[in-house]
């Protein structure tokens, strides 16, 4: 027995004796004066002495415990040895209670696909403890310990955190990328920028946390399977049934495998969980990347490594350290590459995974972050008909979402989480269809000319440059504001139509110039799936700078959607201009191409002082560089594009630059630190930044078109209509499915 368990009976005796001596005065007293009695007096002398603690039913006790907070269980078991007595041998019960009373009942059960589970914050200790359930007792049932509920405080707080950091570097960069917009809808009104941020911030935390949670699982869960199939490799090696070391291609194929048998059960045999969650990794993962190296293509199997070597701990120090949430944020960044290096270094020296995989355990099993998550679940998603799949959205201030992107002249409509189609045009108060219907497209013309006439400029002026000044200064009044829907034309014969983009084109006639944007679909598509709705991904503007931040404002407020900056990456560049010049016949190279322009950029890391180097392909010697043997080096790979390929191993050769510019070859480094940013010839020009210009000779069109119309078909079309064609659905397409990875 304890000290203070000891002296309990004499305590009680002694309080006894007193309330013995206490009744026995009134009592005398009451005799005595028989009119002086109150109730007040009489009700005090029949209460009995408030019972001590200890006295109460175990039960009783079990249900104050139950409302302690996690972190106070550990700090009570210090007060003395009868709390922690009293808590060690009621641990059982005491968490079992404290689950019930936030699960509103119930205690964790397995996950199946009937249950359904909301996002309010309340509800977050049920799908946690669903995700991640007491371990299982030898004895049978499970094993609800302290230690279960401190390691459910842990993760949540993990996921809270990063979800906080990934909201506010959200909206840092929308914030940087969006200056006029903020201006426009606040010229006045700082307080409501400020209280916008913080909403923005809110939302968007409000709205991740309960996807974190299954990011989460699924990194846990792939560790421990990863672990597990180690430990059966290792016995069937000690067993002699298998060859040892096993080639790192063989192991990322099994790990692929293993992710499958993931995605395949539950929570993610539910489609729905599946696509938040892919949402959730890819925002996860595009801000890592965005963290790191904003503008270059970079190497990411470190962001796997990331990932699977310490899931979430390393990633919230990052972070952290990016954002100085800690003071000292070099010492943060100091301590973060530290932890880091560690865990890399304790996971190579893995004996196990040396057995097995021999020196390959030294590499990273994830040969880019495409290996991890998002090759198994967009491979899963389509399986199950889900590609491509809604958006979901999170409001901020007043309807308005939230976007990255910038100013623009190629643009995409896109949400800010996922990969699913662009969010499309809502006209559904308005008008069923907008699309060949000459009522929608007129009014909409009417709101926009009324916009432009009156006084919405004003504000843009002010903020504008001067050159951007003078050029609104010279367009005159506005004449004719006009909305037209322009689609596939009828076929003649067996010809095939010229015009192959269904959209919009919106045309400003002013006094002096006329400006033009489209919004075009893709090539087939169904542009009206539903009522209401119509999906434009594309937005070409040929506007000054204040016009064009005007329309996407008018796009914003009249259909409930928005624009960021379309961004082409180097593969895609590459891919778009070996396209173009592969589809011309050799004889029609130099007339319609001529000279070629290729800009390459460098990184700032590795070459700070030169920024662009512009290589200039003579329209004499464009023909060579076509050849599919010319120049081409000892080693390279035989997929590798002709014109890029040449191109290459001319640098390589005459500058001792070693290129990967289409991503063709494994050179990492190289990739990393040089791309493609723009590509321009007689026929197009095509920039990284998002800015695309379309050039067809109208003398030879219309000749080809009086050729089409006499009967040739399409053995006398255009060659650089086909091909310029062909380059403007390939962007458009890039536009609809958008970057799938952060490659």
């Amino acid at each position: 027995m304890t000290g203070f368990s000891k002296i309990l009976p004499a305590v009680h005796k002694f309080r006894a004796a007193l309330n013995r001596r206490k009744e026995s005065k009134d009592q005398l007293h009451h005799r005595e004066n028989p009119g002086s009695s109150s109730s007040l007096g009489l009700n005090n002398a029949e209460l009995p002495l408030p019972p001590s603690p200890w006295g109460l039913p175990v039960e009783i006790q079990i249900q104050i415990f139950a409302y302690c907070g996690t972190p106070d269980f550990y700090s009570l078991k210090l007060v003395c040895k009868a709390f922690n007595a009293l808590l060690s041998s009621n641990e059982h019960e005491i968490v079992r209670q404290y689950l019930r009373q936030r699960r509103h009942g119930t205690l964790p059960s397995p996950i199946d696909d009937e249950r359904t589970y909301t996002r309010n914050p309340e509800d977050d200790v049920v799908l946690l403890s669903d995700l991640f359930p007491p371990s299982k007792s030898a004895r049978g049932g499970h094993l609800y310990t302290f230690r279960y509920l401190h390691g459910l405080r842990s993760r949540q707080k993990q996921c809270s955190m990063l979800c906080y950091y990934l909201a506010d570097r959200v909206m840092e960069r929308f914030i940087q990328t969006e200056p006029i917009f903020l201006r426009s809808s606040f010229p006045t009104r700082k307080a409501e920028r400020t209280a916008l941020v913080k909403r923005g911030k809110a939302s968007l935390w409000f709205h991740l946390a309960p996807l974190m949670y299954y990011a989460l699982y699924f990194l846990q869960s792939y560790a421990s399977a990863r672990r597990e199939h180690t430990n059966m490799l290792l016995r069937e090696h000690e067993a002699g049934r298998l060859s040892v070391p096993i080639p790192i291609e063989t192991r990322r194929r099994m790990y692929r495998d293993l992710q499958t048998r993931i995605l395949q059960a539950p929570p993610f045999s539910n489609t729905a969980a599946l696509v938040a969650t892919h949402h959730c990794m890819h925002l996860l993962v595009s801000y890592i990347r965005y963290t790191m190296a904003p503008e270059a293509e970079t190497d990411d199997s470190w962001i796997s490594s990331l990932l699977t070597v310490s899931p979430f701990t390393r990633i919230v120090e990052y972070f952290s350290a990016e954002i100085g949430d800690g003071g000292n944020q070099r010492m943060q960044r100091k301590d973060f590459m530290y932890n880091f290096y560690r865990d890399m270094t304790a996971y190579e020296k893995d004996r196990m995974n040396s057995v097995i995989f021999g020196r390959a355990s030294e590499r990273n099993a994830h040969g880019s972050v495409r290996d991890l998550w998002f090759d198994a679940a967009s491979r899963e998603l389509t399986s199950r008909q889900a590609m491509p799949h809604d958006v979901e959205i999170g409001w901020t201030w007043n309807g308005i979402p939230i976007f990255d992107g910038a100013s623009f002249t190629v643009a995409t409509i896109q949400y800010l989480l996922g990969t699913p189609p662009p969010l499309p045009l809502h006209h559904g108060k308005d008008f069923e269809t907008i699309l060949n219907n000459e009522a929608a497209l007129k009014a909409y013309a009417t709101r926009l000319r009324d916009q432009l006439t009156g006084d919405v400029l004003a504000g843009l002026h002010a903020a504008a440059s001067i050159a951007e000044d003078d050029a609104l200064s010279k367009t005159g009044a506005l004449r004719d504001c006009r909305w037209e829907f322009f689609a596939t034309g009828p076929s003649q014969g067996n010809a095939r139509p010229r015009a192959s983009f269904p959209g919009i084109l919106v045309t400003l006639e002013y006094e002096n110039i006329t400006y033009k944007a489209a919004l075009v679909a893709e090539v087939g598509s169904n542009t009206q799936p539903r009522k209401g709705v119509t999906a434009l991904p594309l937005l070409l503007t040929k506007f000054p700078n204040a016009l064009r931040q005007t329309f996407i404002s008018f796009l914003l407020s009249n259909f409930d959607t928005y624009c960021s900056n379309l961004r082409l990456s180097s593969n895609f560049l590459c891919a778009a201009l070996e396209s173009f010049v592969g589809g011309l016949p050799n004889s029609d190279v130099e007339d319609v191409v001529k000279e070629l322009q290729l800009t390459l950029s460098f990184s700032p890391s590795i070459a700070p002082s030169l920024r662009n180097l512009n290589v200039g392909i003579p329209r004499a010697a464009l023909v060579s560089f076509l050849q599919a043997d010319a120049g081409k080096p000892k080693g390279q790979s035989v997929s590798r594009a002709p014109l890029i390929g040449n191109l290459t191993a001319y640098l390589e050769t005459h500058l001792a630059m070693k290129l990967d510019l289409d991503g063709s070859q494994q050179n990492k480094i190289a990739r990393q630190h040089v791309r493609l940013s723009k590509a321009a010839c007689a026929a197009f020009v095509l920039g990284g930044e998002g800015r695309m210009k379309l050039i067809l000779d109208a003398r030879r069109a219309g000749q080809g078109e009086d050729e089409h119309e006499d009967g040739d078909g399409e053995d006398q079309e255009l060659p650089a209509l086909r091909t310029s064609e062909t380059l403007l659905r390939a962007v458009i397409r890039r536009a609809v499915i958008g970057d799938q990875v952060t490659t």
